[in-house]
């Protein structure tokens, strides 16, 4: 054997062991700020931007909408990753129904008052708290296009092309009004044509009317998330697998459904300090995060292969006893 033929072996041996790692990572930065929405009487939307710094080319958009009482900050382990991953996440607070309006502060601090908190949840569900709240989405869209044409950091980052969008809870009602589904017995919409896909996570069946009804306009994929143990104290006595009903309902589009076997509330969107973390915490997180990319992958960016891993099995698999997934691609 030559000389130059071992070193051309080697050369591709040492390659071929080269650990994944090795590959540059993304870096993440994140961008705080407030827009001001002249047109609803100067209101303030807080946001927080997850950057993909040294990805290459305009990044697909994943806005995530918070629950009752949530804030920018939350489901940080999910969006974080999902910047890592090529993705610019965009946390968007909604006043009214943020941590200040609801808690006046956060549990277990001087400014929490319980008996304020209750008032406050009270409001913050009222009709004209949550059509501001879904019309802080279309707004957002807005103002990331504004960005993406003069902002100095984020000129030419942004894919408007390809926006999804998520929320928790609370966020999860807004990501579905927002993905099309009808309101007020079919005479009001929020639907932005924007968005091409969602991901509802611990989502709700509609407080009044006929589920099928309500879901029979949503036209774009959607992913619902939720667990066994899925309840809030806001829930009228509702039974976990009522979270279950938008993706009964809907018969239009490809959707998803992931249970987790004993998946609570807050697991998706991470754990608060007065809740303090579950040992199944890593694991279910590890799979939204998992679940959660490929759908995006498959839906924003058209990745094939992401498809066929939700849908060959894999991540069924992947799952194994931690939960149930079914899905309807048409």
């Amino acid at each position: 054997m030559t000389l130059r033929i071992l070193a051309a072996l080697t050369f591709a041996l040492l390659i071929a062991l080269a650990p994944a790692h090795a590959q540059p990572k993304i870096q993440v930065e994140t961008i705080l700020g407030e827009w001001t929405d002249t047109a609803r009487s100067n209101r303030l939307v807080p946001y927080k931007i997850y950057l993909p710094t040294n990805a290459q080319g305009a990044r697909p958009i994943v806005i995530f909408s918070h629950g009752l009482g949530g804030n920018r900050d939350g489901a940080e382990y999910l969006l974080r990753f999902l910047a890592e991953n090529g993705y610019t996440a965009v946390a968007v607070q909604h006043p009214g129904s943020d941590t200040p309006a609801v808690f006046g502060g956060m549990p277990g601090t001087p400014g929490f008052d319980p008996a304020k908190a209750e008032a406050g949840a009270r409001s913050a569900v009222a009709p004209g708290v949550a059509a501001d709240r879904f019309r802080d989405i279309p707004f957002a869209i807005d103002q990331l296009e504004r960005m993406n044409a003069g902002d100095s950091k984020l000129r030419g980052r942004l894919d408007l092309a390809r926006v999804g969008m998520s929320g928790h809870s609370y966020g999860a009602i807004t990501t579905m009004a927002l993905s099309g589904q009808s309101l007020a017995g079919g005479f009001i919409s929020f639907g932005d044509p924007r968005i091409k896909a969602s991901i509802a996570y611990s989502p709700s069946k509609p407080r009044r009317g006929d589920p099928d009804a309500a879901f029979a306009t949503i036209r774009i994929p959607t992913f619902h998330m939720t667990g066994t143990a899925d309840t809030t104290p806001f829930d009228n006595g509702e039974p976990p697998e009522s979270r279950q009903i938008p993706y009964r309902a809907i018969k239009t589009a490809d959707k998803f459904l992931l249970v987790f076997t004993g998946g609570d509330h807050m697991v998706f969107n991470g754990r608060t300090p007065r809740s303090g973390p579950r040992p199944t915490d890593p694991v279910f997180q590890g799979l939204i995060q998992k679940a959660s990319l490929a759908y995006w992958d498959a839906y924003l960016m058209g990745n094939n292969d992401a498809k066929a891993y939700l849908t060959d099995g894999r991540f069924k698999q992947d799952l194994g006893a931690n939960g149930t997934f079914e899905f309807q691609v048409r």
